[in-house]
């Protein structure tokens, strides 16, 4: 049996891609598949999570994972302490995450990138799926843009299987210049010169090249300067779809996600301090064409749309704001536009 746990924020497509896995898996010959979701708080940006079971034989115990094969993180601030509990003996963990990892057993790949510059948005999860069909014998490329095709809307097939094909290219990247490091060679030519992770070790990342396409962008600094030109040209052109170093706000000038990120990952998704670091969107309000009409201040799920006295009557806390859009939705005078974090931290 391979089992596979991914924990994601609801939005992300978790739930989608243990559902497209598990159709995947199920059509090699007798294999059986499951997959489930577990959600608390049903809303954008909590966290929650998802399972795949599949095995050539009938699959009796329908229970929540304890240990997994592979355990996905499609929100790198769910990867917190503990995380290796889940993780089978020989297992490997995912992380969509551009952070130097120094332990062997996690693998990160940019995937809000990958998949930004194809769909130009990041929705990480299908890039997981080309991971997989790299890193486990289990899972093949057929059957997951078969699966694709079979359970997404027909618009969605070929963008989601160049997300695919994508991921498989990152993947085998970031394998190189893993192998080349634990032989312990001159990894130079294939992977550049591989520099020291924050804790001492070596990371196994690989970010986006700058040469993103159209619709997107990639921050200053995304682009560490320890990967080669090789492993860099080994990926599709991308896009970063959040800031790497501050997210400015109305309250804080100088936002580290990550002085916070840390204290917002609860299983119910209560948040009791700022939360904006894994936001991805956040809305912008003109205020020449508000008209006050208070639709976002009263459709906002969280409260962060507040009153001001200023040029528009409302403002945004972008502290708490999970960047759900659904402001925007409610705006009849299209007076509230979604923009990407790293958009606003260019302007």
């Amino acid at each position: 049996m391979i089992e596979v746990l991914w924990r994601g924020r609801g939005g992300q497509g978790a739930f989608t891609a243990a559902r497209l896995l598990g159709a995947a898996a199920s059509m090699g010959q007798g294999q059986c598949a499951l997959a489930f979701p577990a959600v608390g708080p049903e809303r954008r940006g909590a966290p929650m999570r998802a399972d795949t079971q599949s095995d050539v034989a009938g699959i009796g115990d329908r229970s929540a994972i304890k240990q997994a094969d592979y355990v996905i993180y499609l929100d790198d601030t769910l990867l917190g302490e503990g995380w290796d509990a889940e993780l089978k003996p020989g297992g490997m963990v995912l992380a969509n995450s551009k952070q130097a990892f120094s332990d062997e057993r996690i693998v990160a790949l940019d995937a809000d990138s990958i998949s930004a510059a194809v769909l130009g948005r990041p929705i990480p999860n299908t890039v997981f799926l080309g991971a997989l069909s790299v890193l486990s014998d289990q899972v093949g490329i057929e059957e997951v843009e078969e699966a694709i095709r079979q359970y997404m809307p027909e618009k969605l097939h070929a963008k989601n299987i160049a997300i695919v094909d994508a991921a498989r290219e990152a993947t085998r990247a970031v394998s190189s210049c893993a192998e080349g490091l634990a032989m312990g060679g001159a990894v130079g030519s294939s992977c550049g010169e591989a520099s020291p992770a924050a804790d001492g070790g070596v990371s196994s990342s690989v970010a986006a090249p700058a040469n993103a396409t159209p619709g997107s962008s990639v921050a200053d600094g995304a682009l560490p300067t320890d990967v080669g030109e090789p492993c860099v040209s080994a990926l599709l052109s991308a896009a970063s779809s959040r800031p790497h170093a501050h997210i400015p706000t109305l309250r804080t000038v100088n936002l580290d996600p990550t002085d916070f990120a840390h204290t917002t990952c609860y299983e119910a998704g209560h948040l009791v301090t700022k939360n904006a670091g894994w936001r991805n969107l956040r809305p912008v309000i003109d205020a020449a064409s508000c008209t006050g009409c208070l639709q976002c201040y009263m459709h906002c799920p969280d409260g962060t749309v507040y009153k001001v006295d200023g040029p528009a009557p409302v403002a945004i806390d972008l502290d708490f704001c999970k960047g759900c859009g659904i402001c925007a939705r409610a705006c009849s005078f299209g007076s509230i536009t979604m923009i990407l974090e790293s958009e606003a931290k260019a302007r």
